[in-house]
């Protein structure tokens, strides 16, 4: 089931499908070692629309809520 990242709960582990992001904050995202193809574990939401913090490769990340929005998932 693709769904995007910011719909997703504490603790879910997923693999990115796709980014609907424009080239320089897919560029960004690749900087940070994330890609289509690479499973992440959402640690925490942050209230009202603040920054998610995912773990990739035991490196922790967090990512606007905005962006997030644009990060399509696949639950595992």
């Amino acid at each position: 089931m693709t769904v995007r990242l910011v719909e997703c709960g504490r603790g879910d582990r997923v693999r990115i499908v796709r980014i609907d992001a424009g080239r320089g904050a897919a560029l960004n995202l690749m900087n940070l070692g994330l890609d289509v193809g690479h499973v992440v574990e959402l640690l925490q939401r942050s209230p009202l629309r603040g920054p998610l913090l995912v773990s990739h490769d035991g490196t922790e990340i967090a990512i606007g809520y905005h962006l997030a929005e644009k990060i399509l998932v696949e639950k595992n």
